[in-house]
This record gives C-alpha cells, sequence and structure tokens, in this order.
C-alpha cells in the first residue's frame, strides 16, 4: 500500500524541525551551536567548559550530561540576552535583547549558548550568548 502524499510531507516537515533541534546542528556549514551551563573558565589556556544534553544519551535510566572544551578567541562576541520588559527593539514585547559585553565576561555557573567553529583539531567561540536560564 502507498502512503499518501499528505503523510510524506508531514514526516519530512517533523525530520527538518527535529533535526534543527539537534544540538551541534547549524545551517551555517561548519558552524555548531552547544547550550548549557558553564563549569569551567580557563583564561591562561583560552577556554571554557560547556555541560549540557547533546546528543541526548541515557545510561541505567540517567540522563548523561556531555561536556565541552570550546577555545576563546580574542574576536570571540560576548553577549547578554535579556527579556524585554516592554517592546523590543524587534516589536515584540518579551522578545530578547542583546547587549555586548567585554570580553570573558562568562563565569561557572552561567547558563550560555555557544556558536562556535572548528579550528585545528579543536571548536572555537565565535559568539557566546549569557543568559538567564528562567528567561528562556
Amino acid at each position: 500500500m502507498r502512503t499518501p502524499r499528505s503523510v510524506r510531507v508531514a514526516a519530512a516537515t517533523v525530520m527538518v524541525i527535529a533535526a534543527s533541534a539537534i544540538p551541534g546542528f547549524s545551517s551555517d556549514v561548519g558552524q555548531a551551536k552547544y547550550s548549557g551551563t558553564v563549569v569551567a573558565v580557563d583564561r591562561a589556556a583560552g577556554t571554557i567548559v560547556v555541560e549540557g544534553m547533546g546528543p541526548w544519551r541515557i545510561k541505567d535510566g540517567v540522563t548523561q550530561l556531555q561536556r565541552r572544551t570550546i577555545g576563546v578567541a580574542p574576536s570571540t562576541e560576548f553577549v547578554r540576552l535579556k527579556r524585554a520588559t516592554e517592546a523590543a527593539p524587534s516589536g515584540w514585547q518579551g522578545d530578547f535583547v542583546e547587549s555586548a559585553l567585554p570580553e570573558w565576561q562568562v563565569k561557572p555557573g552561567d547558563w550560555v549558548t555557544v556558536t562556535a567553529k572548528p579550528d585545528g583539531a579543536r571548536m572555537t567561540a565565535a559568539r557566546i550568548e549569557i543568559g538567564d536560564p528562567s528567561e528562556l
């Protein structure tokens, strides 16, 4: 029996949406996004360590957290994300508003989303967005 076209289209749409939700998936070739909690900052080594849940792994019924060491370069952009209480510049109330931060304004316990790109054998952050998990 042949599957109706509408079912095939719906299935393809779900797969595209699911792929875009996978940590590390990015539409920019070579770039990846990682979200999680900063567990270590080593300015001398030029790295941060981010702990998050992607890719999703369960062992003995417990979700396994993944730690990633990501390089920080002089060109890395640091940004704070905060929800607007009024209409944001986008026109949407409650949208995120960005404010630039000086370099290395990240500390253990911060919730971050890092956009990283390959740099030799490691990933290097192009952008680090710092946000409050209660606002996400």
